[in-house]
């Protein structure tokens, strides 16, 4: 192992995704300039800049993004041109808008790059649509030489492979609310690896964002691993901070666990026999910690050891580790046990179950030391890193690793998941659509099983009571049961927030997914709710000509001495009223609903059956990308798609309209990512009651 690479390894090193496949493809100067002379020269100095960001590494094709942006305007149909925009944004944001840029490079030149299949089938595979990540995986293995084919056999295999795990999972949703933790804790720069100090009281993360004279890591070009730090107060996380020495040093750096007891700290460094682990402790006498040291020899080798975690009890050490004597290949999952000499023993491989031929990583133990949890490229993963979940059996063996499921797992990348003490809360880390940065670290709710409320987000959705249902508007008699804790607030109208509400409170268990608590506002807006223990619950409210109302109350650390508070308000529905549908999705270029759009468009369901006389438009919207004709028809096409699932619900076709206005009518400036996203959109209008 050279010098060079000691000092460069990271925490977090992969190489998903394009850094295998890219090809650097040559934009050349004669075939980029037009008939127009006007712009060329401040086209052409763009193109040079970022062809030097292009060719630093994807830590600078944001940057390559920009100013390849800049030119395209000048000659919008240069396929080398197309091809480097598509790259850099399968490199960083927008999988939508790599695939549109890919597309029209293939479109204007078949043979632009011999990785342009490869490269559609990624940013295919990335977006969910598995049929045609399938037909360009396959398209590029046709192509392929004799020699190429032995070398990419096994990845096109892995990769076609992931994309029928992808399909199964992603049909059966499980029933989750993802949030950012916010911009206290993610910047625009990768930010990964979370964990809690003792008793939840701080947050620990690993962050790839600059600081003073900080350095481009060779390896990927983004900046080097830091240690950052956010207190915890309340539910809140306060502003995140970079860590002093002896944390935080030149060279990469990461705090990847602490122990049960808060008095050991395990930190990763980088340029240490290829990046290694080592122990700090605190000193009660002056409550500082030491100084980092190096682990037991028995707990280290010649490749690289990352993640750790010291299970309750202290008595087990798990760690993932690149040594070639005991991994099965890539980084496994090791175990090591406390004698009773109090001196560790020889590592252990967890064995096949738990380890695969790929890649695990980010190991986890529960607080109670009951499940495994930690990411593996292997499995029935549905893309580069999933996060798996395994029990520890009464033997004292795993079970097989189970798949957390869609949409916590996608088919990017997603690591380091562990819980909070109480086990309620799940975080990890993962690249998701409408993020801070390329990588952020989300906190997870599992709500259980039943599926009105999956990866619902949005605190107002549609819906209504039944009018006329005399069920809904009459109070029901208060279930006796043993209650911990008495909920009380008020539900009133935005308008002002002081006119009461008549609506029905539905308080949904996240356990199990039962709606055993439901109560009925009075007249003057109040209600009260029983609720048998401090726990995080969804609320569901609907009350006739109002925004249907889905959130969480978080009751947490909440005891039984006092009535807890919590108001709610709701927004009335108007002629005119227009809403966003969230968590509506296509397949990429067409007007074919995926299932995980169903469970929005239920609510929409219920809104217009408990509300007759309402009657909507519903539209479709695009971005600016593509011609006008095209998203003309494409944007008309997906209403009607929305129209027919509703009718084919049930409802009347006299209670819907569908349109299609394309890129006329956009809520965001097209000029940058963020904003085509949301111009991307199906919403309806109330155009009668």
């Amino acid at each position: 192992m050279t010098l060079r690479w000691m000092n460069t390894c990271l925490l977090l090193l992969l190489f998903h995704g394009v850094l295998w496949s890219q090809e650097d493809v040559k934009i050349l100067k004669k075939k980029f300039r037009t008939d127009t002379e006007v712009g060329f020269k401040e086209a052409w100095k763009s193109i040079k800049e970022g062809d030097r960001f292009f060719r630093e590494g994807p830590g600078t094709h944001d940057l390559a993004r920009d100013h390849y942006l800049f030119a395209h305007q000048y000659n919008p149909d240069n396929p080398a041109l197309n091809y480097k925009i598509g790259v850099c944004y399968l490199n960083t944001d927008d999988k939508y808008e790599a695939i549109n840029y890919l597309h029209r490079a293939f479109e204007l030149d078949p043979e632009v790059s011999s990785d342009i299949h490869l490269l559609l089938g990624e940013a295919f595979h990335m977006v969910l649509d598995f049929d045609n990540a399938i037909e360009h995986y396959n398209a590029h293995k046709e192509q392929l030489e004799e020699d190429e084919l032995l070398a990419y056999t096994d990845v096109l295999t892995k990769k076609l492979t992931e994309c029928q795990h992808g399909r199964t999972l992603s049909q059966d949703p499980v029933r989750v609310i993802i949030q950012n933790l916010g911009e206290a804790v993610n910047s625009r720069f990768d930010d990964y690896n979370p964990v809690f100090a003792y008793e939840d009281t701080a947050l620990f993360f690993t962050s790839r964002r600059p600081v003073e004279k900080s350095e481009r890591n060779p390896i990927d070009n983004k900046f080097n691993e830091d240690i950052y730090r956010a207190a915890v107060t309340g539910d809140e996380f306060e502003e995140a901070v970079r860590l002093d020495k002896p944390f935080n040093t030149s060279h990469n750096d990461a705090l990847v666990d602490i122990s049960p007891e808060g008095n050991l700290m395990f930190i990763y460094r980088g340029h240490i026999d290829g990046g290694d682990v080592l122990a700090s402790f605190l000193k009660p006498e002056k409550m500082k910690w030491s100084s980092p040291r190096k682990l037991a020899r028995k707990l280290r080798s010649k490749q690289s050891e990352t993640s750790v975690c010291l299970a309750p009890g202290g008595e087990e050490l798990f760690f993932v580790s690149a040594d070639e004597d005991l991994t099965k290949g890539g980084k496994d999952i090791l175990v090591s046990r406390l004698d009773e000499n109090g001196r560790w023993s020889e590592p252990r491989n967890l064995g096949g179950v738990i380890n695969t031929r790929y890649d695990e990583e980010g190991v986890f133990i529960s607080p109670d030391g009951k499940y495994l949890y930690f990411a593996s490229q292997g499995h029935n993963s549905m893309g580069g890193f999933d996060v798996f979940r395994s029990l520890r059996q009464e033997n004292g063996a795993w079970s097989a690793p189970e798949n957390l499921g869609y949409p916590i797992n996608t088919p990017d990348d997603e690591l380091f998941f562990i819980t909070g003490q109480a086990g309620i809360y799940g975080y990890y880390s993962a690249n998701r659509e409408g993020g801070i940065g390329a990588r952020d670290i989300y906190k997870v709710i599992f709500l259980g099983s039943e599926k009105e409320l999956i990866t619902a987000t949005v605190e107002q959705l549609v819906a209504g009571p039944p009018a006329g249902k005399t069920g809904f508007l009459t109070r029901p008699v208060l279930m006796q049961l043993d209650t911990t804790l008495v909920v009380t607030g008020r539900v009133l109208d935005t308008i002002g927030g002081v006119a009461p509400v008549l609506a029905r409170l539905s308080f949904i268990d996240p356990d199990d997914g039962s709606r055993g608590y439901d109560v009925i506002t009075n007249d003057r807006g109040e209600y009260t709710a029983r609720l048998p223990e401090p726990k995080v619950y969804g609320v569901e409210i609907n009350a006739t000509g109002y925004l249907y109302f889905l959130d969480i109350v978080d009751l947490l650390g909440e005891t039984g001495d006092e009535r807890i508070e919590r108001d709610f308000f709701l927004k009335k529905l108007e002629v005119g009223t227009k809403v966003v549908l969230e968590n509506i999705y296509f397949e990429t270029g067409k007007a074919v609903l995926r299932p995980e759009s169903f469970d929005a468009l239920d609510q929409v369901y219920r809104f217009l059956e408990n509300n007759p006389g309402i009657k909507l438009e519903i539209s479709g919207h695009t971005d600016n990308t593509g011609t006008l004709r095209i998203n003309q028809r494409l944007s008309r096409e997906r209403a009607k798609a929305v129209v027919d699932y509703l009718t084919g619900r049930g409802i009347s076709a006299d209670a819907l309209v569908y349109e299609g206005y394309a890129d006329t009518q956009p809520i965001a400036p097209n000029d940058t990512a963020a904003g085509r996203e949301k111009n991307r959109r199906v919403e309806f209008k109330v155009i009668s009651k």
